[in-house]
């Protein structure tokens, strides 16, 4: 019976083995496949979608172009944006197929077949575009050709989108790491490393820039900025604390990119709520419980756009947090996070709808099926013009009619 327990013990520990082997060939660590695993999906499927209902449109949705020109990222929980620069629209998918199209007309200008695990981005700059893969390969296309212009390895998976600013590259890794990188050779400047939870929301927080300031959220609940220069912690603070009994109610992942303001930087966790945090100080000055959330917030001058978990669309004042208006017509359609436009906010869903809605009340304005399929990232805008792309990497240029706006 020992020899027995024996052989099953050196079995299950040969398993073990072989799937951390795997696991480290793959550019993941053993936490980051238990995190996939037990978030296969970003929404909660028990949650049933509203039916939309007949609105009164006040704007209506004109296609400019349309192109398949990648295979997107289907349905896998990838946060691969597209990313304008220099009248190009630059896109990827996780094959490590990167194109760049000429914006206005959707025409192709170069194409490079990396062959890469694409996984983080597109971020652009110092004439760059870069991205990062789950092999833990942080790479730099030049913008003209699309030529390789180095490749460097951090320390896990890139999940996030590479940040430019000053001449740096700052990249979060899914392991908790921040690399500095030097934008124009790839060399490691410095590193911010620490521990993240085993059980957290599938993905990371993108790294946003200040002032000199790189600012990251982490899956324990904490809000970090660290001096752009040499990577000296400024400040930190735990914008929510893990509750309950349960592995679900004790998520407290700032999975939102944070939100930098003159005064605040404002961070959404996914049972926490929407916080606004001292820039000079890391204060708490206000929470919304209710606002809980996982998607890129957005700001105006005076307001800031949360997607909350249930898919509700709030508007709060900057300054004290208050309400301005709740959107919740929306409810459970795996909205993307909002874009502006003008006097509109912009979302897509998971039936391939583009809504528009007005900035100052949240009422549902306008409506457009763009896909048969969902689309999963947010809409990008550019002199007047709407960039939506689906899952299956379709990509669709629209224009709002008739808007006077547009035009000034």
């Amino acid at each position: 019976m020992i020899r027995i327990g024996i052989l099953v013990l050196m079995m299950t520990l040969a398993g073990c083995a072989s799937m951390v082997e795997k696991t480290k060939s793959a550019g993941k660590s053993l936490e980051s496949s238990i995190i996939e695993m037990m978030s296969t999906s970003d929404e909660d499927e028990s949650a049933i979608p509203l039916e939309l209902e007949e609105i009164a449109e006040q704007v209506t949705l004109t296609q400019v172009w349309q192109q398949t020109v990648t295979e997107g990222k289907g349905g896998r929980f990838l946060k691969l944006e597209m990313v304008l620069s220099e009248g190009k629209l630059f896109v990827a998918d996780h094959e490590g197929l990167v194109i760049a199209l000429d914006q206005k007309t959707g025409d192709r200008v170069w194409e490079v077949e990396t062959e890469l695990p694409i996984s983080g981005g597109l971020g652009v700059g110092f004439e760059h575009v870069f991205f990062g893969t789950t092999d833990a390969d942080v790479v730099a296309l030049k913008l003209n050709d699309g030529d390789t212009a180095w490749t460097t390895q951090v320390s896990s998976e890139v999940l996030s989108t590479p940040r430019f600013s000053d001449g740096l590259l700052v990249v979060r890794s899914i392991d908790g790491a921040v690399s500095t990188l030097d934008a124009a050779t790839g060399d490691e400047r410095w590193s911010y490393v620490r521990d993240v939870p085993a059980l957290s929301l599938r993905g990371t927080s993108s790294p946003v820039i200040k002032s000199g300031g790189v600012i990251s959220g982490y899956a324990n609940g904490k809000l970090v900025v660290l001096r752009l220069k040499d990577g000296l912690q400024i400040w930190e603070t735990s914008v929510a604390v893990p509750r309950g009994r349960g592995a679900l109610s004790r998520m407290v992942d700032v999975d939102s990119d944070p939100l930098a303001g003159e005064r605040f930087i404002y961070a959404a966790t996914f049972n926490g709520g929407v916080v606004a945090v001292d820039v000079r100080t890391g204060e708490i000055t206000w929470r919304r419980s209710e606002m809980s959330s996982y998607k890129k917030m957005l700001a105006d001058w005076v307001s800031i756009f949360v997607v909350d978990v249930n898919n509700h669309i709030w508007s709060a004042d900057q300054t004290d947090g208050g309400i301005n208006w709740l959107q919740d017509r929306l409810e459970n359609r795996r909205l993307t996070p909002v874009t502006q436009l003008g006097d509109y906010l912009l979302t897509a869903d998971f039936e391939g709808y583009l809504h528009i809605l007005d900035i100052t009340n949240g009422a549902l304005v306008g409506r457009l099926k763009v896909s048969d399929v969902a689309i999963t990232a947010a809409p990008i805008v550019d002199d007047g013009l709407i960039y939506v792309q689906d899952i299956n990497g379709e990509i669709t240029a629209l224009r709002i009619a008739e808007q006077d706006f547009l035009e000034e």
